[in-house]
């Protein structure tokens, strides 16, 4: 009977494994984005860890599934006489893509905060320069530079052209 336990020890050995490896490549993605926030100034929130902890919760799940299902293998294998099923192929299939994923997070994630704060930055200036401002913005440095090019110009050009 105690057949039927034998190679489960290796199999939670590269269960364990399996998790440590997915939680050190979420903690890579972590601080990348803490990393990135801090640098660009971006607020640092508990929405974002929260996020974190909800992700954890998802991939770990995920992980824990696969190792039933490779226990399962295990034994409906042994009760076929098909031998010992010790490798966790399903968890370790599992956690290849999950560690994918994570990585494709760390490129990612510059992209998207940029285009973020690209936006943002887009909305504010068109919130702060509207048609009138501008024109007088633009009359403003024109005639600046004018005034100190030549006197005799900044008049001509106010002739012709109403900068106001």
């Amino acid at each position: 009977m105690h057949e039927i336990f034998d190679g489960l020890g290796i199999m939670a050995m590269v269960s364990v494994i399996a998790m440590l490896i997915v939680i050190v490549a979420m903690a890579v993605d972590l601080v990348s984005g803490v990393r990135k926030a801090k640098i660009r100034g971006e607020a640092r929130t508990s929405y974002g860890f929260s996020r974190t902890l909800t992700k954890f919760l998802v991939y770990e799940g995920i992980l824990i599934v696969a190792v039933c299902i490779d226990a399962l293998l295990h034994f409906g294998l042994w009760q076929f006489g098909a031998g010992n099923y010790v490798v966790p192929c399903t968890e370790v299939i599992m956690a290849v893509v999950l560690c994918g994923v994570e990585m494709w997070s760390v490129q990612e994630k510059a992209e998207a905060k940029e285009r973020r704060r690209m936006a943002k930055l887009a909305e504010k200036g068109a919130a702060l320069l509207d048609k009138e401002s501008l024109r007088g913005i633009l009359a403003d440095v024109l005639r600046e530079y004018l005034v100190k090019r030549d006197n005799n110009e900044v008049s001509i050009i106010e002739e012709n052209v109403n900068l106001e």
